[in-house]
């Protein structure tokens, strides 16, 4: 693929798909797919097996990475070859004092983008970051005028991303998703895995600890003497600090007889997206090129991260059979021309879409923006730390 076939395919094409078949490194294809909360919390959690159409006929399936989970790797690939230099990304950091001992987060790691809570409790300068010419910018970006998005979040117009923090209700914005990407394991069948943990030194239940405040000597023996006194609620058994066998439990997983990844890139997506001039002009131009460099930091991002390898978690690591097909699909599915790409020419062809927007003055902010935290998110982080001795070690996600 080169920069002029692109350019061509963004104003023409319906999409840009990629697809490869994967097999387990576990011998007997079994796998441990990811488990997922249900509605309002109630009841176990669980594993998405469903059905499929695959190539034509019903197939009995399990979701291996679901499309949020690719746009994560997506992102922290991106950021990977932002901080090693490989790439330039308009990255957004949020900083906390020394005295906190917190690292810097980056936007690209947070779960709603450039819509994140923490976004809504750091500042730029002494404002508020939404309350910044920067960030009212932001806010105020639609697909239809989306050049401050394209400056400052330029994966959120790829990924997706709903201001819901905003409390604007009907005209809060929402960035549709115009890359997808998911892994399936095909002829799913429900399976379990045993698992045991050994104590070497076979710690005993009935030894009574007393947990202290002291977070590195975390427990004392309570003395014989004092056993029969003490409140129950004040002794933990040796188990709440690691100590002790595990009893054996079972683990559920999957048996799959192989797997697919499947991506698609929407050009016709692409061309919903439009980055006026600072007075308000539109430039059919600009927005071809506009839409190029996100293509690209798309397509950059993605076989990034296919190229470090389809771990996806422990128990389950998928090798691809080939290279996999990318396609570029035109007006209909008989329109069907076959690319090839790979990490370091997307790389190449990034850099060149970049050089293409710079002609009609479209580019990324120059450098990383910093905010710091505001007190807020500080306090609210202090005393997450504090609560996680006293047993609430717990996420709201």
């Amino acid at each position: 693929m080169n920069l002029q076939l692109l350019l061509q395919a963004i104003n023409s094409s319906s999409v840009i798909r990629y697809s490869v078949k994967l097999k387990p490194t576990s011998g007997d294809g079994l796998v441990r797919p990811p488990t997922y909360k249900p509605e309002r919390d109630e009841g176990p959690q669980y594993i998405a097996f469903r059905k499929a159409y695959v190539d034509g006929e019903p197939r009995e399936i399990v979701v291996l990475d679901s499309p949020q989970s690719q746009s994560n790797r997506i992102e922290l690939a991106l950021l990977e070859a932002h901080r090693t230099r490989r790439i330039y990304y308009p990255d957004i950091v949020i900083n906390f004092p020394p005295e906190m001992g917190e690292p810097s987060i980056s936007v690209l790691k947070l779960s709603h983008r450039i819509y994140d809570a923490y976004l809504y409790t750091s500042e730029h300068g002494s404002e508020n970051f939404f309350s910044s010419n920067i960030g009212i910018a932001i806010k105020n970006a639609r697909p239809e005028n989306a050049t401050a998005l394209f400056k400052h979040a330029p994966i959120t117009l790829v990924l997706g991303g709903w201001d819901s923090q905003s409390g604007t209700g009907p005209r809060t914005a929402k960035i549709q998703r115009l890359l997808t990407s998911e892994i399936i394991g095909l002829d799913a069948l429900r399976a379990s895995l045993s698992a045991t943990k050994f104590d070497a030194m076979d710690i005993r239940s009935n030894v009574p600890l007393v947990e202290t405040d002291d977070p590195i000597r975390r427990f004392e023996l309570m003395p014989e003497e004092n056993k029969a006194k003490a409140p129950k609620k004040e002794i933990k058994k040796p188990s709440a600090f690691g100590f002790g066998s595990i009893p054996c439990n079972s683990v559920p997983c999957a048996v799959i007889s192989g797997a697919i990844q499947t991506s698609i890139l929407s050009c016709s997506g692409l061309r919903s997206l439009s980055f006026p001039k600072d007075n308000g002009e539109v430039d059919s131009e600009r927005n071809q090129a506009g839409r190029a460099v996100l293509a690209t930091l798309a397509l950059y991002g993605f076989f990034a991260q296919i190229e470090a390898g389809y771990l996806l978690r422990s128990g389950c690591q998928l090798v691809p059979i080939d290279d996999g097909q990318l396609e570029l699909i035109g007006r209909t599915l008989k329109d069907v021309t076959k690319l090839q790409l790979s990490a370091d020419s997307a790389l190449t062809l990034f850099n060149q879409a970049i050089e293409h927007a710079a002609k009609f003055d479209l580019s990324f902010h120059p450098e990383v923006l910093s905010l710091n935290a505001d007190n807020r998110l500080m306090e609210l982080v202090k005393r997450s730390r504090a609560a996680v001795p006293a047993g609430d070690s717990s996420s709201n996600t």
